[in-house]
C-alpha cells in the first residue's frame, strides 16, 4: 500500500504542536508512545533523562522479526530547539512552515513521524523482516545526551540508520566531524568606571583581544571553529571583573581539531596575562568523528534500497553532529538518512517537505527489505 499522506500530515501537525526543548520531552513522548501501543506495540523507556537532568528517558520500540535475521536500528529524537512554545503550522501545498515567530521542529519530529508511519505500513503491507529496533532519543539538540545516556544493554543491532537530514531523499551522510567544546572564564578586576577606571581591568576586553585574533569560522574544508556565547558586566559604570565565553570546534581529522582547540585556549590565557588578568578555560569532548565506507554494510542496504525506489545514492560528508556519532563510537556502524526537514532551526526558513517524507517512509521500508536480503 502507498504511504498515506494524511495520516503522516496529521501526526506532524500534532506532534509540531506539542513543545518538546531538549530535557522536556515528556509531553510529546506521551503522544508518541500512543501511536506505537496503538499498533499493538510495547515501549520501553530507559533513564536516560536522569543522566543530563531530563524528564524524559529515551524510547524503545522491539519488533519481532518475522525472519531469521540480525537486529536493525533505527533512530530520530524526539527534542526540537526553541523557541518552539505556541507552534502554529501552515500547510503551503508540499510544505509545511511555522508562522515565522517560533521554529517548525521538522528537526526531527519529520523523523519521528517517518518511523512511526513506517511501523505502521510494515503491518499494512505484511513486509518480511529480521528484528528491528526502534529508538527515539532525547537531548539531542542540546549535546547528543540521550544517544550518549542510552542504555546500550538493550541493543543488539550493529548497523543503523538516523532519519534526520534534509532532501532529496538518495542524500546519505556518510561522516561527520568530531567535536571539542569550550568554556573560559576571563577575569579582570572592577573598578569604577568614571570615578577610578585606571585602577580596573576590563575582562571584556581582555576576551575581546583574544577572539579577535582567533581563526573563527572556515578554518579549512575540514574544520571549523566558532565562540558563541560571551556574557559579562554589570553596569556601564563599572569596569567588568569577569566574562564568559562559550565556543567549539570540529574536524574530521583529530591532530587539526586538537591545534585549533589549543589555538584558541593559548589566547585566551595569553591575552588574559599580557592584559594583568587571568583566564580559566575549560575543554571537553562532545563527539568523535565518524566514517562509513561504500563497501560498509549500511551503504550497501541503503545503495539497494535506493535502487529499488530508482535512484541513486548520493554520498556526503557532514560538518554537523547526531546520534549517529555515538551510535558509531559503540561500534553501531550508523548513516543518516532525509527525513523531508529543511533548513532547521530557523524560524523563518525551516519547511517540511512533504513528498520527501512520505518518500523517506518509502526508503526505510525498503532499506529493511534490503537488510534482511543481505544479512539471509
Amino acid at each position: 500500500m502507498p504511504v498515506k499522506r494524511e495520516r503522516f500530515l496529521r501526526d506532524f501537525l500534532e506532534l509540531v504542536q506539542i513543545p518538546s526543548p531538549s530535557g522536556r520531552e515528556g509531553k510529546v513522548a506521551q503522544t508518541v508512545i500512543s501511536r506505537l501501543t496503538a499498533l499493538g506495540l510495547s515501549v520501553a523507556e530507559d533513564e536516560a533523562g536522569k543522566g543530563f537532568g531530563g524528564e524524559q528517558g529515551n524510547l524503545f520500540v522491539t519488533v519481532p522479526g518475522t525472519l531469521d535475521r540480525p537486529s536493525l536500528l533505527l533512530n530520530a529524537h524526539l527534542d526540537t530547539v526553541v523557541p518552539c512554545e505556541g507552534v502554529h503550522p501552515i500547510v503551503e501545498d508540499d510544505k509545511v512552515r511555522s508562522d515565522g515567530t517560533t521554529i517548525l521542529g521538522a528537526d526531527n519530529k519529520a523523523g519521528v513521524c517517518v518511523l512511526v508511519e513506517l511501523l505502521r505500513v510494515l503491518q499494512e503491507d505484511k513486509v518480511a523482516h529480521g528484528p528491528l529496533e526502534i529508538v527515539f532519543t532525547v537531548g539531542e539538540e542540546t549535546g547528543l545526551h540521550g544517544a550518549r545516556h542510552l542504555d546500550y544493554q538493550r541493543l543488539t543491532a550493529k548497523v543503523g540508520f538516523v532519519f534526520d537530514s534534509g532532501p532529496p531523499v538518495e542524500r546519505v551522510i556518510v561522516g561527520a566531524p568530531s567535536q571539542k567544546s569550550l568554556r573560559a572564564v576571563v577575569r579582570g578586576r572592577a573598578a569604577h568606571a568614571g570615578v577610578s577606571p585606571e585602577k580596573g581591568i576590563n575582562a571584556i576586553v581582555l576576551a575581546s583581544r583574544a577572539i579577535s585574533r582567533m581563526p573563527l569560522g572556515r578554518i579549512d574544508h575540514e574544520t571549523t571553529a566558532n565562540i558563541g556565547v560571551i556574557r559579562g558586566g554589570l553596569a556601564t559604570n563599572i569596569v567588568p571583573e569577569e566574562v564568559i565565553l562559550e565556543g567549539e570546534a570540529r574536524s574530521h581529522d583529530p591532530a587539526k581539531l586538537e591545534r585549533q582547540v589549543q589555538t584558541m585556549v593559548n589566547l585566551l590565557r595569553d591575552e588574559s596575562e599580557i592584559g594583568g588578568g587571568r583566564a580559566e578555560v575549560m575543554v571537553w569532548d562532545v563527539y568523535r568523528a565518524f566514517r562509513i565506507k561504500e563497501s560498509d554494510l549500511p551503504c550497501q542496504v541503503v545503495r539497494r534500497a535506493l535502487e529499488q525506489m530508482g535512484r541513486t545514492p548520493q554520498w556526503e560528508i557532514s560538518g554537523g553532529g547526531s546520534d549517529a556519532n555515538i551510535f558509531n563510537e559503540h561500534g553501531i556502524q550508523t548513516v543518516i538518512l532525509c527525513c523531508g526537514e529543511e533548513s532547521p532551526h530557523s524560524p523563518v526558513n525551516e519547511r517540511l517537505d512533504i513528498p520527501s517524507a512520505l518518500q523517506s517512509v518509502e526508503l526505510a521500508k525498503q532499506i529493511i527489505v534490503a537488510f534482511a536480503q543481505l544479512t539471509g
